[in-house]
């Protein structure tokens, strides 16, 4: 009877062991899980392609990478320089990096997806008043300078708007001479007559006021300024270009330059992602771009700007699916995205938790509630106390009897029973009197 209560503190020592063991594989979680958290919120960084160094472009970009750090933004932004729009379009066709600034009248990309809006650059017509200039539909068959923007060309640009007033779309350079001009060589090719008009494809900012008050207060030469007419045709047929209008006024002067409204054209630049970048990655960089925006340090002519694209309209590159969901508000949580995993994971945690408890119970090192475990002996022993023939064997059941009653006693001392939930009175009382009835029993049997 004595090896009952050891044997049951041996028990006892095990399932102590394996606690401690629980409690350790959970603080291991609990570490792995803090650890996991604290690298998935590090700030992620993208490589974006951009060009050239040293444009306008480029500096918008610094200054918006930077913003990016001081905002804390979940992104930074890892510049890689490129020659141009275009190359910048085909670093990321090819997976060289994962945004690119590009230019909507570029052609070249087939991944790019808009993510945002950085700048608006409208078409601007500056002629000599004297020229007899009315619109831009008068330059065919003229000497026309197009005013090179940073390292981009816009020739093609140009070209391709003209032919829509020609009648016939099949101009050559010849009879249309578009010569690309920087900015630097402008106004003196429109004063000297080596051009009769100077076509931008630009912002109207400091630079292009800069220009025309040289020409207009330097050299007393009167300017005739002009969009581009049907501006709502054009964007309508061509998906990279949209409609705009410049203010009276925006080039400066008194009188203002130009005295009336411009209905134009523009095109834009964007902050372009691939097809294949995640919807949520997307959503989360394009809400990072729009916080960082009110820290971005002034730029020159505040010319660039963030804003998400129009997610309604056919254009040159279609809003990301990301974007859409931001701009429509349909963006889902970490829960909402995951909720059906999670719940399998803890389905699957219950199953396994379920299965190590039966082996447990099965090996021995996790035993049954101490009220089953006393009803189960019990029951042995009343059967064991029936079929009883001898004294001899009455008295071992009863000795057995006293070792459960023991270790019944040790599990109470070390808080494996509850005597308000398994009270064994009752039975121990009821399988005494069992006993002693027996026992009278086979004395009367045997005088």
């Amino acid at each position: 009877p004595e090896q009952v209560p050891r044997g049951r503190m041996r028990v006892h020592w095990l399932k102590q062991q394996l606690v401690l063991r629980w409690v350790a594989a959970i603080l291991g979680m609990a570490a792995a899980g803090l650890l996991l958290w604290l690298v998935s919120n590090q700030p992620r960084t993208l490589k974006i392609a951009v060009g050239p160094d040293g444009s306008q472009q480029m500096i918008f970009m610094r200054s918006l990478a930077r913003a990016m750090i001081e905002t804390r933004q979940p992104f930074r932004l890892k510049i890689v320089p490129r020659a141009d729009s275009i190359s910048a379009a085909k670093a990321l066709d090819a997976g060289e990096v994962q945004l690119a600034l590009v230019r909507s009248d570029d052609t070249t990309s087939v991944e790019a997806r808009s993510v945002v809006v950085v700048q608006k650059r409208h078409v601007l017509v500056v002629a000599r008043a004297d020229s007899g200039f009315t619109d831009i539909s008068s330059l065919l068959g003229r000497n026309v300078g197009v005013v090179r923007g940073g390292s981009d060309d816009n020739r093609t640009l140009v070209r391709r708007i003209l032919q829509h007033y020609a009648i016939s779309e099949d101009l050559e350079p010849d009879p249309m001479d578009l010569q690309d001009l920087p900015l630097q060589r402008a106004g003196a090719a429109l004063m000297s007559r080596e051009v009769d008009a100077l076509v931008f494809v630009a912002w109207p900012g400091q630079r292009l006021r800069r220009l025309i008050s040289e020409i207009v207060d330097r050299d007393k030469v009167a300017l005739a300024f002009a969009g581009v007419p049907s501006p709502d045709a054009l964007a309508f047929r061509y998906r990279d270009l949209e409609a705009s209008e410049l203010p009276p006024g925006v080039l400066g002067g008194s009188p203002p330059r130009p005295a009336a409204a411009l209905a134009t054209v523009a095109i834009t630049y964007e902050i372009a992602a691939g097809e294949a970048m995640p919807d949520a990655t997307v959503a989360e960089l394009a809400s990072a771009l729009l916080e960082a925006r009110t820290r971005l340090r002034r730029m020159e002519d505040n010319s660039f700007a963030v804003e998400t694209p129009p997610v309604n309209d056919q254009r040159r590159y279609m809003p990301h699916a990301g974007v859409v969901a931001l701009v429509n508000d349909e963006t889902q949580t970490f829960l909402e995205t995951y909720s059906d995993y999670i719940w399998l994971g803890l389905f699957g945690l219950s199953i396994l938790g379920s299965s190590i408890t039966g082996f447990l119970a099965w090996a021995g090192l996790r035993e049954a509630p101490a009220g089953n475990s006393l009803g189960l002996r019990l029951a042995e022993l009343v059967g064991r106390l029936d079929s009883a023939r001898t004294l001899a064997q009455v008295d071992a059941v009863e000795a057995e009897f006293e070792g459960l009653v023991k270790a019944m006693i040790v599990d109470y001392g070390n808080g494996g029973l509850d005597m308000r939930e398994d009270n064994p009175s009752p039975w121990i009382a009821l399988f005494t009197r069992l006993v002693d009835k027996k026992r009278a029993a086979l004395l009367v049997a045997s005088s």
